[in-house]
C-alpha cells in the first residue's frame, strides 16, 4: 500500500515511513531535512486550507496577517492574496465567480498562486 509523503508530496511504500514518522505522513527522507522547509510546507499547507473553508472567520485573518510578516517570502506572498481575499468575500459560496466579476486581477493572481477551485477550471472550448 502506498501512502503519499505531506512534504514532499509523493507516493511511497509503507516501508519509506517509520512508525513515528508515519503518524505524521513524512517520509523518512524528509524526516531529517531541516525543521526551515517543514515550517514553510506546514505555513503554506494552513493557508490552503483556511482558503478553502467555507468561511474565513475574524480567528482566521488574525492568523492571516501574522503569516503576512513570515520570514518565508512564498508564504507572506499566499498570505497577503489571502488575507485580501477573506476582506472581500469571506465566504466560499460563489466567492471565486465573484471574484472573477467583480476583481479580475486578483482572481488571475489566485489562478497563479495555485489557489482554485476544481469546479471552476476552465476547459477550451474551441
Amino acid at each position: 500500500m502506498e501512502y503519499i509523503c505531506r512534504i514532499c508530496s509523493q507516493p511511497r511504500p509503507e516501508s519509506a515511513f517509520t512508525e513515528k514518522s508515519h503518524s505524521l505522513h513524512t517520509c523518512k527522507k524528509c524526516n531529517v531535512l531541516p525543521n526551515q522547509r517543514t515550517e514553510e510546507r506546514d505555513q503554506l499547507d494552513e493557508i490552503f486550507k483556511i482558503f478553502m473553508q467555507t468561511r474565513i472567520s475574524q480567528k482566521d485573518t488574525v492568523r492571516l496577517k501574522t503569516l503576512c510578516n513570515s520570514k518565508y517570502p512564498k508564504v507572506s506572498q499566499h498570505a497577503t492574496l489571502v488575507f485580501e481575499v477573506s476582506q472581500l468575500r469571506p465566504y466560499k459560496k460563489g466567492r471565486f465567480a465573484f471574484l472573477e466579476q467583480k476583481y479580475p486581477e486578483l482572481a488571475k493572481r489566485i489562478e497563479d498562486a495555485g489557489f482554485f477551485y476544481p469546479q471552476y477550471i476552465k476547459t477550451n472550448s474551441n
